[in-house]
């Protein structure tokens, strides 16, 4: 398993199934779907959450390509 802990809350990658982000201005939203999520409701991380998990998505697929 692929787990990142992004504040309090603990992410398994393996199951990200899309992620949109919405930024504006100094400002960035994420919205995250996951495989076998609950009516395909996303977890939407704002401000800190949502800059951090970015972040890490960003070096991983560099990682991967490198």
């Amino acid at each position: 398993m692929h787990l990142v802990r992004i504040g309090k809350r603990v992410l398994n990658l393996d199951n990200l199934s899309y992620c949109e982000a919405q930024v504006w201005q100094e400002e960035i939203s994420l919205k995250v779907s996951f495989i076998g999520s609950a009516n395909n409701t996303p977890l939407t991380l704002t401000d800190e959450e949502a800059k951090a998990l970015w972040k890490y998505l960003e070096h991983a697929v560099v990682e991967k390509v490198a």
